[in-house]
């Protein structure tokens, strides 16, 4: 499975369209499961950092798993930062397989 990204343009409430290196401030990385549930991984500064973030913390994830661990692997890493209107906003979807 292909490792697809979808940003937000300007007109998705921020200022500039979103890139790899756009500085959004103080933005979280947050886990999505299949089952509705979700987990808080980081804060990141930008859409590179947080798929290096998402890449270790799937392959962390995935070894416990392997061990015997309990849990399950996310869907889908979302990344939410700060738009204009002051409100969080999902600047990146990051899907597909992160190993």
């Amino acid at each position: 499975m292909n490792n697809t990204t979808r940003t937000q343009k300007a007109c998705g409430g921020f200022d500039v369209e979103i890139t790899e290196s756009t500085d959004l401030g103080l933005a979280m990385l947050i886990a999505e499961f299949a089952d509705g549930h979700y987990s808080p991984v980081a804060v990141v500064t930008n859409i590179r950092e947080a798929r290096e973030v998402a890449r270790s913390d799937f392959r962390d994830r995935k070894r416990r798993l392997e061990q015997g661990g309990e849990g399950m692997s996310p869907h889908v890493y979302i990344v939410w930062a700060r738009a204009l209107d002051g409100e969080q906003r999902i600047a990146c979807e990051i899907r597909g397989h992160l190993t």
